[in-house]
């Protein structure tokens, strides 16, 4: 083999490796990322926005109660009521807004869970506004009479007990379900989290697996590529010392180098020669 071709092996060599480490580094950074976007995008966006949900779904019933408290002020009653008007729109808006998915942060499945939530907000709506209808018209009625007062609390008790079903549907399917599905977001936040340092771990393993084997891999490009061509060129060197003593014992060898094949044949000619020649001049002595 040449110089050059054993040059060109060793850089090629070099070459691989680095090509080598560079698609490792790609594969994991390229899974890293994927589970960068789906801890930060699809869950930990969407568990942000499930728990503005909740909070709101939340103040719509603490508001719901304020309502019915409010039962002889009917300026406590009207205020309330806009801020549960407000905070309604508020909800919807937001499940609106998750059912569109235009950010591109929940799964196909979760179509299903905003669906079962809409209709049961859709249906709480429906009979607090029922119960608010016959509620302000009746306590305006029984305060206006004498004992009014104890009649409109009783309305007050049997409007609680008529919300109760769409209440507690609404308080199972929107407010339960969404804090199941926020706990799972987050569940899987964690697990991805735990992923991600995992493959950073994996990663520095390659790095360092790949810089020692780097440096293990030069150091014998470094040990073997300069030898081969150094020692056929010793061994020429110590051959031509040897006949110019008069030793032409010693061949002249390429030692497999092809660079020096003809060189070392041209002095290999010269020993010979002159070797035959000694032989005829000490033939001729006799």
């Amino acid at each position: 083999m040449s110089i050059r071709n054993k040059l060109i092996l060793g850089f090629s060599v070099l070459l691989a490796f680095i090509l080598v480490q560079g698609a490792a580094s790609f594969f994991y950074g390229s899974r890293t990322q994927g589970l960068v976007d789906t801890a930060v995008n699809r869950n930990f966006i969407a568990t942000s926005e499930i728990t503005d949900l909740l909070a709101s779904a939340q103040q719509l019933r603490r508001l719901e109660k304020e309502y019915l408290i409010y039962v002889g002020d009917v300026d406590g009653r009207n205020k309330v009521l806009d801020g549960w008007n407000a905070t309604h729109g508020r909800v919807l808006g937001q499940l609106e807004a998750m059912v569109s998915n235009s950010k591109g942060i929940y799964l196909p499945g979760d179509s299903t869970a905003f669906a079962q939530w809409k209709a049961a907000l859709d249906d709480y709506q429906k009979g607090f506004t029922h119960v608010i209808e016959g509620f302000s018209y009746d306590v305006s009625i029984l305060d206006e009479g004498a004992g009014g007062r104890s009649q409109t609390y009783n309305k007050a008790v049997r409007a609680n007990e008529e919300l109760r079903p769409v209440v507690e549907r609404f308080d199972t399917v929107l407010i339960q379900g969404a804090t199941n599905l926020a706990r799972a977001r987050a569940e899987d936040s964690a697990v991805a989290y735990q992923r991600i340092r995992s493959n950073f771990d994996v990663v520095g393993y390659v790095n360092i697996g790949f810089a020692i084997a780097g440096l293990l891999l030069a150091a014998g490009l470094l040990m073997t590529i300069p030898a081969s061509i150094t020692r056929p060129l010793e061994s020429l060197v110590e051959s031509a010392d040897k006949m110019s003593l008069g030793d032409l014992g010693k061949k002249f060898e390429a030692g497999g180098v092809k660079d020096f094949e003809r060189l070392a044949a041209s002095l290999e000619r010269m020993r010979v020669t002159m070797e035959a020649m000694i032989v005829r001049l000490k033939a001729r002595s006799r």
